[in-house]
């Protein structure tokens, strides 16, 4: 048993010489960079020159590929769609029966208060109302 133990550590001995002989031969053959630069070449303007770019005039074709051409195009697509979608939800408020708000908020009170609870209910948002007036006449006394 210890025969085989002594043989154990004997080959892991080696095998960790073994591999930092070679770690030692991959780091020579590695060159090292410097970790600072070096202050006289950095600021050599002859090696980091760039090219200077000039813009060009181009005519404005009208066959619909420059910028400008295809911005109009947006916008004006743009203001239909906005003049569309107001008719759709002007037809739908008619086809639902419901009434614009500026005609809704000149809704005036007769003075009848069985009618005006009636016109309430009919209303959309009339049962919420009248849900939350009982809840303010009738406080719950007990729960508090």
């Amino acid at each position: 048993m210890s025969g085989d133990l002594e043989d154990f550590l004997r080959r892991a001995a080696e095998r960790r010489q073994a591999k930092a002989a070679e770690q030692t031969r991959s780091e020579s053959n590695v060159r090292r960079t410097p970790e600072y630069s070096d202050s006289r070449t950095e600021r050599n303007a002859s090696e980091q020159q760039e090219e200077i770019l000039m813009a060009e005039i181009v005519d404005d074709d009208d066959d619909g590929t420059s910028i400008a051409v295809r911005m109009k195009r947006i916008e004006e697509a743009k203001r239909v769609a906005a003049g569309m979608e107001k008719e759709a939800a002007a037809k739908m408020r008619q086809v639902r029966g419901m009434l614009p708000r500026q005609a809704q908020a000149k809704k005036v009170f007769t003075g009848n208060t069985v009618q005006d609870l009636i016109s309430t209910m009919q209303r959309p948002g009339g049962v919420q109302q009248m849900i939350l007036m009982k809840e303010i006449f009738d406080r719950p006394v007990d729960r508090w």
